[in-house]
């Protein structure tokens, strides 16, 4: 083993291949080659300086500092536990190894390199500049004020808190994520050309000057808090290359009783006039275009200081301002998933948007596809709701609005109340969930009555049109007249209210039959 003692600073230049370790218990030893310390590890409880460049594999321990000095380009490669903190004076130090600094604070006043992944917490001061480089994902999450800037050279850097990238310019050629709920604070943001810079949902940017060159893509997440600029720059804003929006969801989710108004959020705001425009605008990495359900659009506005974002419901996309008409109609590419609709679905006019190349009226719905559509809002469109495929759910018992029903694939209602939209079509109807649902209209449909749950209530003989009926629940038949329809199923007839009721059919239900009011007749 070598021992350094003593206040003085000692440098040792050789090239050693001593194996028993170095301690350092005081003053400063210098190693100015980087085999100077053999092969051993370095337990340093004063100053270790190192004044070399290659790769230093050397495992360090100790309460002491490591200092990095000369103009060389050194890497610290091992797993360091040292809690002295590490001072960057000269040239660059390069961490491959997240632990490779120890658990003290750096002071870098020259280089420092992460070319690792990992969760870096080490707070970062001093006027130097960080590099991140490397394929990796690397996490700064301390609170640091460094000055010197950043540069991201390859692989991912995420900033977890508003202060992990100091108060310098960011020059991002690979991918950046600001992801901390709050203001980051730059002078400058570059992002270059095949570099993604993007900011996350709660996260905002103020920075003096905002470049995006071509090719580079700026991503930012909206959330249901999006309301002021997501990035304000006090000097320059010069835009190219992509913008990609995600978490339109999120924002339209935060607004149910919103009805055709497009919502419009501003993105970028500057204190001069914005350069340029981005070339692209896509949602969640797919062209704008091609997005299901969801309308956006990207535009500077006429004052030329602001970049607003404005986004719809697709079926309400035909509007002013709106870049693509829809005109109501919107698929989506999982035709067999399920989609819910939270939003209410109301009537649109056409003096709404006199402009409209087509005057397009909006008042009636049309579902087709074999996916699932649920509405759970209480809708006001009034000319009337056609199912020509797959299942369409009603969570509320004004879903349909107050238009007739003509159903030719499955209608579903989950919900409790009275439903007296007349009912027509091949289809079928399901009663499912634990509430009581009343029938009240003459309904024509022919597929047949499924009550996989709760109760349905038939107050019109003819409630139920004219197919079998599957009864797994409760069926209470508040109406006179003749019932022909079969009844099967593990299910309860129950006949109520005061009227004479004739079952004519060949029943087959085993729930058993309540009498509670009226006359049953059973002529069958």
């Amino acid at each position: 083993q070598v021992v350094k003692s003593g206040d003085d600073a000692l440098t040792l230049s050789g090239n050693n291949s001593y194996t028993g370790g170095t301690l350092i218990s005081d003053g400063t030893l210098v190693a100015s080659n980087v085999e100077a310390l053999g092969s051993g590890d370095v337990t340093n409880d004063a100053v270790l300086e190192l004044n070399t460049g290659g790769d230093f594999d050397n495992a360090i321990s100790g309460s002491g500092q490591v200092v990095k000095s000369g103009d060389k380009t050194l890497t610290l490669s091992g797993a360091n536990s040292y809690t002295g903190g590490t001072t960057i004076s000269g040239g660059t130090l390069v961490a491959s190894n997240v632990e490779a600094l120890g658990s003290g604070d750096i002071t870098d006043n020259a280089t420092l390199e992460l070319n690792t992944g990992g969760d870096f917490d080490n707070a970062i001061s001093g006027s130097g500049q960080v590099v991140k480089s490397g394929d990796e994902t690397l996490t700064l999450s301390g609170t640091n004020t460094y000055t010197g800037g950043t540069t991201i050279s390859g692989g991912t850097l995420i900033a977890t808190h508003v202060n992990a990238l100091g108060t310098g310019a960011i020059d991002n050629r690979a991918s950046l994520l600001l992801d901390a709920s709050g203001q980051f604070a730059v002078t400058d943001l570059t992002t270059e050309s095949g570099g993604n810079t993007e900011i996350g949902a709660g996260s905002t940017l103020q920075a003096t000057t905002l470049t995006q060159k071509s090719d580079s893509t700026l991503t930012i997440n909206l959330n249901s808090n999006t309301a002021d600029p997501v990035i304000h720059a006090a000097s320059q804003v010069s835009l190219a290359g992509t913008l990609d929006i995600t978490g339109v969801g999120d924002v339209l989710d935060s607004d149910p009783a919103s009805t055709d108004d497009l919502d419009t959020f501003t993105l970028i705001a500057s204190d001069k006039t914005i350069a340029g425009d981005f070339e692209k605008l896509t949602v969640a990495g797919m062209d704008a275009d091609l997005a299901d359900f969801i309308t956006v659009d990207g535009r500077i506005d006429d004052t030329g200081k602001q970049y607003e974002l404005t986004t719809a419901l697709t079926w309400y996309a035909d509007r002013d301002d709106a870049v693509t008409d829809a005109h109501g109609t919107f698929n989506l590419t999982n035709a067999d998933g399920s989609f819910a609709v939270n939003t209410v679905l109301e009537n649109v006019d056409a003096t709404l948007d006199p402009d409209s190349a087509t005057g397009w009226d909006g008042t009636s719905l049309i579902k087709q596809g074999a996916g699932t559509l649920i509405l759970n809002a209480e809708n006001t469109y009034t000319v009337g709701t056609t199912i020509s495929g797959g299942t369409l759910v009603a969570t509320n018992v004004d879903a349909l609005g107050s238009g007739d029903v003509t159903d030719d694939a499955t209608l579903e209602l989950n919900t409790g109340g009275t439903f007296d939209n007349a009912i027509s079509g091949s289809g079928q109807v399901v009663k499912s969930g634990d509430k009581m649902l009343t029938l009240s209209g003459t309904n024509s449909y022919s597929g047949g009555t499924l009550i996989s749950g709760g109760t349905l209530v038939a107050t019109n003989v003819d409630a139920l049109g004219s197919g079998d009926v599957t009864d797994d629940a409760t069926l209470e038949l508040n109406t006179g007249g003749t019932f022909d329809n079969a009844i099967s199923g593990s299910g309860q007839v129950v006949k109520s209210g005061d009227d004479t009721l004739t079952l004519s059919g060949s029943n087959t239900y085993t729930g058993g039959t309540i009498i509670s009011g009226g006359t049953l007749v059973a002529s069958n």
